[in-house]
C-alpha cells in the first residue's frame, strides 16, 4: 500500500478498548431531542460539539457518541469511550471505554445489527476490534487486527479490511505510511481469516471499495521491480484490480 506523506509514528498503541465484555454505562450522557447531553448532579447540559452518529440495521436503529475528555472542555472529568443507544432510547444501551483518543474511534455496525467493528488509533495504522452484541446489550469482543483504512461489511457476518503486518516493520526506514498491506476477509461465524491478496516483498494491496451488488472488491496493487525501489515513489506502479468476493462457507 502506498499513502503519500510522512508521519512520526511514535508509540504504536496509545489507546486501549476494554478487552472483554462492555456493559451498559451509568447515564452521565444521554440523548434528548436527538441531541447529546451530559448529566451532572441531576442537571442536563446540551453538548455543542458532540455529533450523534446513527445507522439503521435489520435489528433496528443504533446511535452513538464519542466522549473524549482530552479533546473537549464539555467532557472533562468524565470517562472516555463510546456511548451507544439502541432503538429510540435516550439512555445508553452500552458503553465501550477508551483510555485515550476516543475521538479517533470509528464504529461500523453489521447490516444485521448483531455485530459491530470499532477501529481507533493513528492515521496510518489503526486497531480494529470485532464485537458481538449479546441479548442483554453486552458487547463481547471476539477478535482484533492491525489495519489501515476502514473495514467494509460484505454481508451480515463477513467483512474485508487492509491487514497491516507490523511485525515486518515499515518497508522504508522512516516511512510510517508504508507497511506490508494485504487484503483480508474475516468470517465471524467460522472465526476464519481468509487472505484475498497477500503482500510480498515487492507488492502491496489496498482495499478501495466493495460492490456488494455485484460481489466484487476494488483493490489497488502497488508494486516495484526491486525491494529498494520502495524508496522512490516514481518507481512504484499502481494497478487497479476487481476481485470477486469469496462465497460464504
Amino acid at each position: 500500500m502506498r499513502i503519500m506523506g510522512q508521519l512520526f509514528f511514535g508509540v504504536l498503541l496509545v489507546c486501549v478498548l476494554c478487552a472483554g465484555v462492555a456493559h451498559a454505562a451509568e447515564a452521565n450522557y444521554i440523548l434528548k431531542g436527538g441531541k447529546a447531553c451530559r448529566v451532572t448532579g441531576g442537571m442536563e447540559t446540551p453538548l455543542k460539539d458532540c455529533e450523534v452518529q446513527r445507522v439503521d440495521t435489520e435489528a433496528g436503529p443504533w446511535a452513538w457518541i464519542l466522549v473524549d475528555p482530552t479533546q473537549s472542555e464539555e467532557m472533562k472529568n468524565s470517562e472516555g469511550g463510546i456511548y451507544l443507544f439502541s432503538g429510540k432510547g435516550d439512555m445508553p444501551a452500552g458503553f465501550l471505554p477508551v483510555k485515550e483518543e476516543a475521538s479517533s474511534c470509528r464504529v461500523t455496525f453489521s447490516p444485521s445489527g448483531e455485530k459491530l467493528l470499532v477501529s481507533w488509533g493513528m492515521e496510518y495504522i489503526r486497531h480494529l476490534s470485532l464485537y458481538v452484541i449479546g441479548k442483554g446489550k453486552d458487547f463481547i469482543k471476539k477478535a482484533s487486527f492491525d489495519v489501515a483504512g476502514p473495514p467494509v461489511w460484505v454481508d451480515s457476518h463477513r467483512f474485508v479490511f487492509n491487514a497491516i503486518d507490523t511485525g515486518k516493520g515499515a518497508r522504508v526506514k522512516g516511512r510510517f505510511d508504508l507497511w506490508w498491506s494485504s487484503v483480508v476477509l474475516y468470517d465471524s461465524v467460522e472465526n476464519e481469516r481468509i487472505v484475498i491478496k497477500k503482500a510480498t516483498a515487492t507488492s502491496d494491496y489496498t482495499l478501495n471499495g466493495c460492490d456488494t451488488k455485484n460481489g466484487t472488491l476494488d483493490v489497488l496493487e502497488s508494486s516495484v521491480k526491486a525491494v529498494k525501489d520502495w524508496e522512490d515513489d516514481a518507481k512504484v506502479k499502481d494497478t487497479e484490480l476487481k476481485i470477486p468476493v469469496p462465497p460464504a462457507g
